[in-house]
């Protein structure tokens, strides 16, 4: 299969929409081939060449794999509809990364801007299916009417985390901005962190005693994205049963899930 990897030139400034830029497309094309596709930014479209080196190799793994390489803080709409393979990103990425992906990983190795795995244009769904990680922090409104898949951040999270949900698991070891999960209707969010709830909205935290919670965060790939959401170290600093439950959004109906560590 084939491995394509973007190095960046320049750090740029004016922001660039890479939407059109889908992996199973690209693994089709040569490096010359894709070095001349076009992008569009504020300013008119250009190739993706003058942004950046593009190399392609082929490796012994059935998975397709795209690697940017350097400061993509202005490049969004990475990962649109992305559903084959690994999008990893060794650096910052910009807005709406992974907006209606249906399948695959895609791995950022810094900070996510806002509407991480969010919904695009006038779509009312945002991720359904596949993985998001993000090692760093992420902006606002990530994981925005979600309905599938995960997505899990090892850092903090802005304002409206989870706002809309249907579906799907958000995890977040550090702190989360206001209005967290704001119309949520299920799903589930996991935070390392421990927040205070609006009545409100969502029920009083009770303790959480099932079988589900040591399968889902006993994953040893889950504990290497978010390291703060180790079991083992949450049952040696609060003892057994570390983690409470509250649902809601109550002003809605609601029934979804916030698990934290009981405080």
């Amino acid at each position: 299969m084939k491995e394509i990897t973007l190095t960046v030139r320049s750090p740029q400034i004016e922001p660039v929409d890479v939407s059109d830029l889908k992996l199973d497309q690209l693994i089709e094309n040569s490096a010359n081939e894709i070095a001349r596709l076009s992008v569009r930014s504020a300013t008119g479209d250009f190739e993706l060449g003058d942004l950046f080196d593009v190399d392609c190799r082929s490796i012994d793994h059935e998975t397709p794999s795209l690697i940017l390489r350097g400061d993509c803080g202005s490049i969004h709409q990475l990962g649109h509809q992305h559903h084959l393979g690994i999008i990893r990103v060794e650096g910052d990425i910009g807005d709406n990364c992974g907006t209606c992906m249906t399948g695959g990983k895609i791995m950022i190795n810094g900070n996510a801007g806002d509407q991480l795995g969010g919904p695009s244009g006038a779509r009312n769904i945002g991720m359904n299916g596949g993985i998001i990680a993000v090692s760093g922090s992420a902006g606002r409104f990530a994981g925005h009417r979600m309905r599938r898949g995960e997505i899990r951040i090892a850092g903090e999270a802005g304002d409206s985390l989870a706002a809309w949900q249907v579906a799907g698991t958000i995890f977040v070891g550090g702190t989360v901005g206001n209005h967290l999960a704001y119309g949520m209707r299920r799903g589930t969010v996991i935070l390392g962190t421990p927040v205070q709830l609006p009545p409100s909205r969502f029920s009083l935290p009770v303790t959480l005693e099932s079988p589900f919670e040591q399968i889902l965060l006993g994953r040893a790939d889950l504990i290497h994205d978010v390291p703060l959401l180790d079991r083992e170290k949450h049952e040696d600093d609060l003892g057994a049963n570390p983690w409470c439950v509250s649902r809601g959004d109550r002003t809605i109906g609601g029934i979804g899930e916030i698990w934290q560590p009981r405080i």
